[in-house]
């Protein structure tokens, strides 16, 4: 039976954009009532344009990518990139605000990645690796430019993966009864350039984990791209729309195993396409190997994702070889000895297989992982809606505008390979969306990071076939494509996720995420003259107790106005926790009165101020 012959399947783009279309609609009406919160709406509004505008170009779209090249146009645009590279370099330079770029970075960024858009539009096929360049260029200033503003780590996690590498090069070992005890490639990874080059954690981080998944990501991204359409332009712009998405850039400065092990994903899924299909099963298997192990070794929810993507991947094939009598399929082999090999060493090797456990008998619930007090958690239905749309319209935009891709690489102008990359690609974004509007929790961050990977090929699909509907002309100026990947951009990073300083936009729903010097040295003066207890923020505790393990949160004090608690201790009270938002618990969450009041009243006094800490003593 051929896949022709079924009414349903036939056109499969089309039922699934009409269902996509009513689905839209329910959801809109679903979260309109459950959660109360136009953002959430914005959703399935999304959603639906995009199920409706692939119904309207399905019909009148010759869906054929063969576009103009131009070497002096491509020399052009390069040269204005380098241009306003340049710029941006020195845009941060003499900024004016010591831990802030300012927002001209930000604009020129955006810039820089239009150009790039309709270069990539412009150029032939010489030119792909100048273009490729600039793009691993672009990503590693979206990334290491705030980096390099602070004089320690960014985030949460990288604070305990520096702890821990640490103690790996102080001992020469892999100490046992930590958490990664037992998935140690990324910290070994890290270890090994920072003995190697004599470099510390974070500048060893940066030049291994981080710049490899930036140079990864990018290259793979493109070469699944070019393999699948055999167009390299397609190629070209889903690597740049992986450099510009969110939660890519959160990961590439937020240097944690999760992120590092996402990498073998795309490697892993270039292989196993009949792209090595010439080769002995012997040696295919030594490459599917090398690309799988290294992701049972490193992260657990990366290699969760890798077993349903593997799954997938077979059944999808399996699905059009069953239908259409293809010849390319893989063994379901692969995905059982990847998932019983992830098994086996979270059972013995490990204890995952024991928090896996407790999550399941949890039922997945949101207090495994946030513990945060419920009644603080409602935060955010208080930031402006202006400041929640600004905060998450371009990761929406991402995900909606790529269902346009979608359904084109599931029509009859795609093939089995698109078809299959497609479901691949929507799978971590279902896994992500979905218990998070059921208020369950899987680390939705994680997923979308996932999500953004595999989903920059469907977008830039998309991208491709809006820009060409309706154009008969070859030699026509392209605009569509680069304003919107300079509107992306701008939203992109700029948001809480991939901006981790600059909050301008975000004044009510973000923090900077990294020590200032004046900050790091209250805690060195403080710790020099007083030996007791010593309580601050969950940030500044957070990102000093593995150095000073005197030093703790004062959440459940302030949460329960048990000031009696903080007698006998010093307590320090940051300059950016007093009429801003803050980390709280495990949330973000902004107090209603000063806390320096707040301890005066309470007969605390204070004992240290250097403009950025106060510190006070009950």
């Amino acid at each position: 039976m051929r896949l022709k012959e079924s009414l349903l399947l036939r056109d499969l783009d089309k039922t699934l954009a009409i269902a996509g279309a009513i689905f839209s609609l329910i959801l809109i009406a679903y979260l309109g009532r459950e959660f109360g919160r136009a953002i959430y709406l914005l959703i399935g509004v999304l959603a639906l344009i995009s199920c409706l505008l692939w119904l309207a170009i399905r019909r009148s779209h010759t869906l054929e990518f063969h576009l103009f090249e131009s070497r002096t146009l491509t020399v052009f645009c390069a040269t204005c990139f380098f241009g306003l590279y340049t710029l941006s370099v020195l845009s941060v330079h003499f900024r004016p605000e010591l831990y802030e770029r300012p927002l001209l970075y930000f604009a020129l960024t955006a810039l820089m990645a239009g150009v790039i858009a309709y270069e990539i539009f412009a150029s032939g096929r010489q030119h792909t690796s100048l273009i490729l360049i600039q793009i691993l260029l672009l990503g590693i200033s979206i990334a290491w430019s705030q980096l390099l503003l602070f004089p320690s780590l960014l985030g949460v996690d990288p604070w305990y993966h520096s702890a821990f590498t640490s103690r790996i090069i102080e001992e020469s070992v892999i100490p046992d009864g930590y958490p990664y005890s037992k998935l140690p490639l990324f910290h070994l990874m890290i270890a090994g350039t920072s003995l190697t080059a004599s470099l510390p954690y974070k500048f060893a981080a940066m030049v291994s984990v981080s710049l490899v998944q930036i140079i990864c990501n990018t290259i793979f991204v493109f070469l699944i791209g070019n393999y699948l359409f055999k167009n390299r332009q397609i190629g070209l712009l889903a690597a740049l729309l992986v450099i510009i998405a969110n939660h890519h850039i959160s990961m590439s400065y937020w240097s944690i195993p999760n992120a590092f092990a996402a990498i073998f994903i795309s490697v892993a899924l270039y292989l196993l396409f009949p792209r090595f299909k010439e080769r002995s099963y012997s040696t295919s298997a030594i490459l599917y190997t090398m690309a799988l192990a290294p992701i049972i070794l490193t992260h657990t929810i990366t290699a969760v994702c890798m077993a349903i993507l593997l799954f997938v991947t077979w059944g999808t094939l399996a699905f059009y070889h069953l239908f259409n009598a293809t010849e390319h399929r893989i063994s379901l082999i692969i995905p059982i000895s990847f998932t019983l090999a992830m098994l086996a060493w979270w059972t013995y090797a490990s204890d995952t297989i024991g928090v896996l456990t407790d999550l399941i008998r949890s039922e997945f619930s949101i207090d495994f992982f946030v513990k945060t007090p419920e009644d603080l958690r409602g935060y955010g239905a208080f930031i402006p809606l202006g400041e929640q749309l600004f905060n998450n319209l371009g990761m929406f935009l991402f995900f909606a505008f790529s269902f346009i891709g979608i359904f084109y690489m599931i029509s009859r102008k795609g093939s089995y390979l698109t078809s299959a990359m497609a479901w691949i690609a929507v799978v971590p974004l279902v896994v992500g969306f979905f218990p998070l509007i059921s208020r369950h929790t899987l680390i939705e961050e994680r997923w979308w990071y996932f999500a953004q990977i595999l989903l920059s090929i469907p977008l830039a699909v998309a991208i491709f076939t809006v820009e060409t509907w309706k154009t008969k002309n070859r030699n026509a100026l392209h605009l569509f494509a680069p304003l919107f990947v300079v509107v992306l951009t701008f939203l992109m990073i700029l948001s809480p996720p991939a901006n981790a300083d600059n909050l301008l936009f975000s004044p009510n729903s973000h923090i900077r995420y990294s020590p200032t010097v004046a900050e790091l040295e209250s805690v060195t003066t403080l710790i020099a003259k007083w030996d007791g207890p010593i309580k601050t923020d969950e940030y500044l505790a957070g990102s000093r107790r593995f150095q000073y393990p005197q030093i703790s949160a004062f959440c459940k004090e302030i949460y329960s106005h048990d000031y009696v608690a903080l007698k006998n201790q010093v307590v320090l009270i940051r300059k950016d926790t007093v009429g801003k938002p803050f980390k709280f618990f495990s949330s973000i969450y902004k107090l209603d009165y000063d806390l320096n009041m707040k301890l005066n009243e309470q007969g605390f006094s204070q004992i240290y101020d250097s403009n950025s800490v106060n510190g006070y003593r009950g």
